[in-house]
């Protein structure tokens, strides 16, 4: 029984929770539906219902109420929601009342919301709102959403890297109160995610604004202060010492400080000007005094040194001080402001100060008392060379300075020589050298060959050592790079490395991921930028950083890495502990892969992606890649590249995720070299795969846990690809999307980002509301029909994304590229589809599909039906067209969709009818074609509209040809009948529809349904076939054709066969009879004929069990009186037709009196030639006039005669009512139509006769129908209402449509 007939209100709520065309419903101004589709929808939807409700008509009632709700309120996404409510919850159903509240409650929450956002948050602001300023009106539940919002921007601020404590937030204004005083506790801290980034003075910029802003501006400044704020020693500090403090504020009066560079207050020291003001109070005097002397700076090392000579303690010669101003004076060099030299600092720092040797060399003199120094920082002097540095390296040989120095970077100082570098070697390696040293870095500082190795050992030998940077120093012009990488890395605290700009090949980096997977390397920061010396080096060393587990920063940037390299990361990162920030960019991994790294950051620990450029250059259009959620195919791994491996273990991977076997996924599996065993974890969770050798298989994880197609219900097959789906995507969590917002907008070009959320996640209404907000407007419309189909809320979260369109004209454009999508029924899904596979809403639709094919492929091989497919391999897709062409694949359920294109193809699949299934009563048909009459839509747009509610409604064939009779668009109601042809409740009588369609039709209905599944079956007779050996099912049509003629004894008349060279065959003895074996068939070649049999030689047996075994129907036993016997006035002649006309006209319709009188009195039940002929020739019939009179009647006999024995049964001659009962539904359906276009015959007459003389030629009706769309055989109409034979119509003639329309033949009018 089939489980889609039920009418409790189960199946209602069923029904209405997967339609999807609800979102069309666009209320105008007035509260009234805005265009005729509209209307359209509304209509069917509600006469759709009744099948499913019986004669219980609340349902419909209730569910029309709510629809009136809808329109009225204009609130349509609140009250979307409302009829799922009543829908699917009973209870809600049955209570009026609390749907109006719920109703109200819910527009009236998003208005006070939307509201807020609009007042309250402007884009790149940070705003504090209190909770007493959000307006009254706004209800408890609307808080609890407000509060989520707020807690989502409160997220985002945390993850651009500011903590919660460091934010200063502004109050809220209101324009009508002004400044609000608040309370942070009663706060909601709302802040964008893009604030504006402090702007970056460069060093002159910055001077010339402190210069000006300070009240002395007279100076002779050359260097400023550090970067840092320095504490002032212990010296300056005394009550002794309050002259020298003064004096090391430049005597300044009032609240002033020195101008400087990198301090934040502008001071030397850092000191505030609250200190200033305090020491300037003590001694007035002093600081009018120093504000006269000229230079300042000289005056300030000159007071500082007398203040340090005045110190008991210290000893002249041996204060650092000291021997620095007395080094400046014997050179003659100004000496540097620098709080190293001032004694303000421990820390020597001197980053980008253009120092010379000239000023390095007095800083090196005091080493040799300095009895600490923590750091030593030199970074961006170019000027240095191996003349000032060297001195500086020596001093702290064997110096108690050397013993504290932890910090040392030299980069950028791009003069050093041999000279210094060697030295540096000798301090590290010494016991008595930089044995405390924690960071280096000679970035920039070419390394000679022949001191490489010998560093670096000395750098893996070194005990403290936790920040190295090597960047641009040579590395990989050494042929011992490898030997000296190895020693390298025996650096057991060794964190944070950066080999950033040397050039290395693939066995180096094959060597740096051997290291960096050993157990005893810690590295927590690793940096390769620009590294690679070829397209595929890098991507040898990516697969290894699944095995370094402390790794937590990492950069790939300009290392020439593509989509291979990306799905190498995504399966390696996949599952990393500690990973939390990684940067691929400027890497061509084109839009490609930008799926892959989303999948990698949702999946992992990742809290930073850095990928500028990344996606907007490379395999931009490369069309085939490996496809996460689409997986199956077939596979040919080469295992020695990292590439197959990764593939291999991703499919691993999901096989442990659907928890399926090898045997079960891996089919036709070929391996060479190699052995593919079950998988096995090693001690790091990573799958261990052959690193050598080749594989090949077919790969499905359909087969093993796909439903059966023909027994599972409507409802049943959604589920299990919506399940299927959310298996095969991730579902994006609020924290990796709050995430995503830097990425976002970073990216220049965004669409690759949003095509990869589209078709790798499950997104909600949110995240799509997020990405509306971040994008610009012009986007919003791209952006929403990309992700529409990814929301995972149902219809109501697609109708709410739908919504966020700022404008009428961007919503209809986004519906009507989103239409297929919207109204897509797994249950129903065979159709004729032209996906543009570059819209992901598209390429959704082709992804399901290809699952549906799978499944019924596979249970046709479970279940051992005859391959029906047009290629032989059991697919349901028919006549593929990529791009114009027949694509080169032998099965679309192996091919790899690209990412752009135009896809088109024929689906012909999905369950059969049910028996026992009920059609549209009479009633509910008759309502439901009068609204598809009367619609005011295009043929497309009707056939959108019917589409959508085939789901729910089946018809009989008489209905179906009703229906189509309404569409005027030939191409659209071939559509329709695709659509409809599995929805028949008596598949047996289709030739009742079929016949309604032309020669040419049904050849082309043939070819967009197969010669097989839409083979004439129960009522093959006059059925003329085309027929190609070289295609698969029409090589099996010929075949059942065959075997259908041997087992009733019929006629193939007129047969040919043209062989592959082009001969032609005669079949003088006939069909060869071993054709009725498959096998026996020719493989190319065409073969065309008309199947004849008697009607008392039909065999019901073999045509219902062929109807089981190849059609699929699951039809009950038949017998000739279930079967509406039916003819196509396109598959007899003419002369036939104007035969039984005479013959209704003589014998006033009655044919069983016509064959008796031909028969003659006392004739043995059977007319033979001589008896027709001697009739024939008794007939004065002006249709029949003519030379060639005798030979048309006895083409007419042979007709007749379908067994060819010389003589006519009572059978045989009947077959003349199937033929009359055609003509008179043809009249009365062109009676039908000249009603419904015009209003009555006269007025039809007046359009098609355009001549004038009162007469119609076959040119004017013909014509004139094919322009008003007339669906039926005009041709044999005219032929019957030229009663006259005279070529042309009368008006008197034309009007015998509407008598002939009531049953009445021509003589009895």
């Amino acid at each position: 029984m089939d489980r889609d007939r039920s009418t409790d209100g189960g199946i209602l709520r069923d029904s209405l929770d997967l339609w999807q065309p609800i979102p069309i419903l666009q209320p105008d101004l007035e509260g009234r539906l805005a265009t005729s589709v509209e209307r359209l929808f509304d209509g069917l939807l509600g006469i759709a219902l009744k099948c499913f409700q019986g004669s219980d008509s609340s349902a419909r009632v209730r569910f029309l109420a709510v629809v009136k709700k809808i329109i009225k309120a204009r609130q349509r996404v609140a009250c979307l929601r409302c009829v799922m409510c009543v829908v699917l919850a009973p209870r809600a159903r049955d209570n009026e009342a609390e749907l109006e509240e719920l109703a109200q409650s819910k527009s009236h929450r998003r208005e006070q919301v939307k509201r807020f956002f609009e007042n309250y948050r402007p884009p790149q602001t940070s705003r504090e709102v209190p909770v007493g300023q959000v307006t009254e009106d706004i209800t408890k539940s609307s808080a609890a959403l407000l509060e989520t919002q707020c807690k989502f921007w409160q997220v985002a601020d945390i993850a651009a890297g500011k903590a919660k404590a460091t934010l200063d937030p502004l109050l809220a204004q209101d324009l009508t109160k002004g400044q609000v005083q608040t309370n942070s506790k009663q706060s909601w801290i709302v802040r964008g995610a893009r604030e504006r980034k402090p702007q970056r003075w460069t060093l002159a910029e910055r001077f010339r604004q402190e210069v000006a802003e300070s009240a002395c501006n007279q100076w002779d400044v050359r260097r400023t202060s550090s970067l840092t704020k320095p504490m002032l020693p212990p010296a300056l500090k005394s009550s002794k010492g309050q002259s020298v403090q003064k004096h090391v504020q430049l005597g300044l009066g009032k609240s002033l400080s020195a101008p400087s560079l990198h301090s934040r207050h502008g001071g030397i020291g850092g000191c505030q000007p609250g200190s200033l003001e305090s020491s300037s109070s003590l001694s007035g005097s002093h600081s009018n005094h120093s504000a006269a002397m000229n230079p300042v700076m000289a005056m300030t090392f000159n007071e500082s040194w007398k203040a340090e000579a005045k110190d008991k303690n210290k000893k002249k010669d041996g204060a650092p001080m000291t021997r620095y101003m007395t080094a400046c004076e014997r050179g003659g060099i100004l000496p540097s402001p620098l709080d190293f030299t001032t004694g303000l600092s421990t820390r020597l720092n001197a980053v980008n100060w253009a120092l010379a040797d000239c000023d390095l060399i007095p800083v090196a003199a005091m080493f040799r008392t300095v009895p600490q120094v923590l750091e030593v920082d030199l970074s961006g002097n170019t000027l240095l060379t191996d003349k000032s540095v060297v001195p500086l390296l020596q001093k702290m040989m064997r110096n108690p300075a050397c013993s504290t120095l932890s910090c040392l970077r030299l980069r950028q100082c791009i003069r050093l020589g041999h000279p210094s570098v060697e030295l540096l070697v000798s301090l590290i390696a010494s016991p008595q050298g930089l044995s405390m040293l924690k960071v280096l870095d000679i970035s920039g500082i070419h390394l000679p060959v022949k001191v490489q190795l010998e560093l670096c050992r000395a750098l893996g030998e070194h005990s403290n050592l936790e920040n190295l940077t090597l960047a641009d120093t040579g590395l990989g012009s050494n042929p011992a790079v490898r030997r000296c990488l190895d020693a390298l890395f025996n650096c057991n605290t060794l964190t944070a490395l950066d080999l950033s700009w040397n050039s290395f090949g693939d066995e180096v980096f094959a060597s740096i991921g051997t290291n960096v997977a050993h157990a005893h390397v810690q590295l927590r920061s690793l940096s390769m930028s620009s590294c690679s010396s070829s397209d595929t080096s890098a991507s040898v060393m990516l697969e290894f950083f699944s095995k370094a587990r402390s790794l937590i920063y990492l950069d790939l940037s300009m290392n020439r890495l593509d989509l291979s390299a990306a799905l190498i990361l995504a399966d390696a990162l996949s599952a990393h502990p500690c990973l939390t920030e990684l940067d691929v960019s400027r890497n061509p991994l084109g839009a490609p892969g930008a799926h892959f790294l989303t999948r990698l950051f949702a999946v992992s620990k990742l809290e930073r992606l850095h990928c500028m450029e990344a996606f907007d250059m490379g395999d931009a259009f490369r069309q085939h890649f490996f496809q996460f959620c689409n997986p199956e195919g077939e596979y040919d791994l080469n295992m020695a590249k990292p590439y197959s491996r990764a593939v291999l273990r991703i499919l691993l991977k999901l096989c442990q995720k659907l928890d399926l076997g090898i045997k079960q996924a891996f089919t036709d599996l070929a391996c060479e070299g190699c052995v593919l065993t079950e998988p096995v974890l090693d001690e790091h969770g990573t799958f261990q795969v052959p690193s050598a050798g080749r594989m090949a298989f077919v790969f499905s994880t359909t087969k093993a846990n796909g439903p059966d197609i023909y027994e599972e219900s409507r409802d049943g097959i959604a589920e299990m690809l919506q399940r299927r789906g959310d298996l095969c995507k991730i579902r994006l969590r609020l924290d990796k999307a709050v995430l995503l917002i830097p990425v976002f907008d970073t990216l220049q070009d965004k669409l690759p980002l949003i095509d990869a959320l589209a078709k790798n996640f499950v997104v909600d209404y949110a995240h799509v509301e997020m990405f509306c907000k971040l994008g610009k407007t012009m986007m919003i419309p791209t952006i929403i029909q990309r992700l529409l189909h990814a929301c995972s809320s149902g219809s109501v979260g697609r109708h709410m994304c739908l919504r966020l369109a700022s404008t009428q004209a961007q919503y209809r454009q986004i519906l009507q590229r989103t239409m297929l999508s919207l109204s897509f029924t797994p249950s129903n899904p065979s159709m004729h589809y032209t996906l543009y596979l570059d819209e992901t809403c598209d390429f959704h639709i082709a992804e399901c599909l290809r699952t549906l094919d799978r499944w019924e492929a596979n249970v046709a091989i479970r279940r051992g039906f005859f391959d029906i497919s047009q290629r032989g391999n059991q697919s349901q897709v028919r006549n593929e067209r990529y791009e114009g062409r027949r694509p080169f694949f032998r099965s679309i359920l192996d091919w790899e969709l690209p990412l752009i294109g135009k896809l088109e193809f024929d689906f012909v699949g999905g369950p059969r009818t049910a028996p026992g299934t009920m059609q549209m009563t009479d009633k509910v048909f008759e309502e439901f074609f009068q609204h598809v009459l009367r619609s005011e839509c295009r043929a497309w747009q009707q056939f959108e509209a019917l589409r959508a509610v085939s789901p729910y409604i089946y018809l009989a064939s008489s209905q179906l040809r009703q229906l189509l009779g309404a569409i005027y668009d030939p191409e659209v109601r071939m559509h329709i009948f695709h659509v409809f042809y599995y929805r028949l409740t008596d598949v047996w009588n289709v030739k009742v529809c079929r016949a309604r369609f032309s020669s040419d039709e049904y050849a082309q209905l043939l070819k967009k349904l197969g010669p097989v599944k839409f083979f004439p079956y129960i009522q093959p007779e006059q059925a003329q076939l085309d027929l190609d050996f070289s295609v698969h099912d029409e090589k099996l049509a010929v075949n059942l054709l065959v075997m259908l003629q041997q087992k009733e004894g019929a006629l193939l008349l007129e047969p040919r066969y043209i062989r592959e060279d082009g001969t032609e065959d005669k079949l003088v003895t006939g069909v060869p009879r071993a054709w009725a074996r498959f096998s026996d068939l020719p493989r190319a070649g065409t073969f065309s004929a008309k199947y004849f049999v008697a009607p008392e030689k039909r065999n019901m047996k073999t045509r219902s069990d062929f109807l089981a075994a190849y059609g699929r129907w699951h039809a009950p036993p038949l017998k000739q009186e279930d079967v509406s016997w039916w003819s196509s006035l396109s598959d007899v002649s003419l002369d036939i037709i104007r035969f039984l006309e005479v013959m209704r006209e003589r014998y006033r319709d009655n044919l069983h009196e016509a064959f008796r009188d031909i028969d003659g009195d006392g004739g043995n039940g059977l007319i033979t030639l001589k008896e027709f002929e001697e009739h024939c020739d008794r007939l004065e019939d002006s249709r029949f006039r003519g030379n060639n009179r005798r030979e048309r009647f006895r083409a007419i006999f042979r007709y007749l005669d379908a067994t060819l024995e010389g003589s006519i049964s009572i059978e045989e001659w009947l077959q003349l009512d199937t033929v009359k009962r055609e003509l008179d539904r043809q009249t009365g359906e062109l009676h039908d139509f000249f009603i419904w276009r015009y209003g009555g015959i006269a007025e039809a007459w007046a359009v098609l006769e355009q001549s004038g003389d009162g007469e119609m030629s076959e040119e004017e009706w013909s014509n004139g129908l094919k322009e008003l769309g007339y669906f039926g055989a005009s041709m044999e109409l005219y032929s019957v209402l030229d009663t006259t034979n005279d070529g042309t119509i009368s008006f008197e003639e034309f009007g015998c449509i509407a008598r002939r329309a009531q049953g009445v033949p021509g003589s009895a009018l």
